[in-house]
């Protein structure tokens, strides 16, 4: 039984694309572990369904469900 493989150089991927690669993908699975516990989804349908109301100073005030 033969096995095919290329090279990372027949890939087209030099050192320097292999480290953008993983300092790209490390700050993503980063910024994904930072941000995941604020997606729940409460929070989100409270967001994407409610009216906001925007104060004087800036902020956005949401109506508490009853």
């Amino acid at each position: 039984m033969f096995f095919f493989a290329l090279t990372l150089a027949e890939i087209g991927l030099n050192p320097i694309t292999i480290f953008l690669i993983l300092i790209f993908g490390g700050f993503f699975l980063f910024s994904f572990a930072v941000t995941s516990p604020n997606m729940d989804t409460k929070g989100l349908l409270r967001v994407l369904y409610a009216k906001p109301t925007r104060k004087a100073d800036g902020t956005v005030e949401y109506k508490k469900e009853d």
